[in-house]
């Protein structure tokens, strides 16, 4: 194994600036090795797009300790997207099984301000299942030793998101529980406009990025 990963660091090595080549590289040994979760710490300091490094990382394979200098700032969007940022360098991640109210819906503002309370200061780990159509990583965020996407489901400030049921597990019993307690945006029943809806109504797609 430690062969195969050299063999991939070294093409890494001497890849040209190529953002979406170093990119497509780190998801195929991703894949190829089946590794567990990507975490945010463990990819300070060496930009995203040498993230197969994090990967040697997490195998506890030595990286100078200079690397480890700068830690990613965490910028939250609304109450689904949030975006790491690094010497520069953006990274927008979207929390997936989740759909959470825009910010110009009801609830909407007060899902932001829950979701950044729940990152604030906390070292924030990432679960990526995929890469969507507007360049997000679609991951559960992990803080604070919870499923920050669950939490947001358990307090009625998100909706559990159906088109991603094969990647995600124990949300629909949240929500449920949620609608019961009538928490959040269930506050007043589950008749209620779901962002989806929202978005094709005021035509938004892709909104927030």
């Amino acid at each position: 194994m430690l062969i195969y990963l050299r063999k991939y660091l070294s093409n890494l090595l001497y890849l040209e600036s190529s953002w979406s080549k170093i990119c497509k590289l780190a998801e195929n040994l991703r894949h190829q090795l089946k590794l567990m979760p990507l975490t945010v710490k463990a990819m300070r300091g060496i930009g995203l797009g040498c993230c197969c490094l994090a990967m040697l990382a997490l195998l506890n394979i030595a990286i100078a300790p200079s690397a480890w200098a700068t830690t990613f700032a965490v910028r939250v969007f609304d109450g689904d997207n949030i975006t790491l940022v690094d010497r520069g360098i953006k990274t927008k991640v979207h929390l997936s099984c989740i759909d959470a109210p825009e910010l110009l819906q009801e609830e909407g503002q007060h899902a932001r301000k829950v979701l950044d309370n729940l990152l604030k200061d906390e070292e924030v780990y990432l679960r990526v299942f995929n890469k969507d159509k507007f360049g997000r990583y679609n991951a559960e965020v992990l803080a604070g030793g919870q499923n920050v996407n669950k939490v947001m489901v358990s307090l009625g400030l998100a909706h559990y998101d159906r088109l991603q049921e094969k990647d995600c597990q124990g949300y629909e019993e949240l929500q449920i529980k949620a609608q019961s307690d009538r928490l959040g945006v269930w506050a007043n029943g589950t008749n209620v406009i779901t962002p989806t809806q929202f978005r094709r109504d005021n035509k938004l797609l892709g909104v927030g990025y």
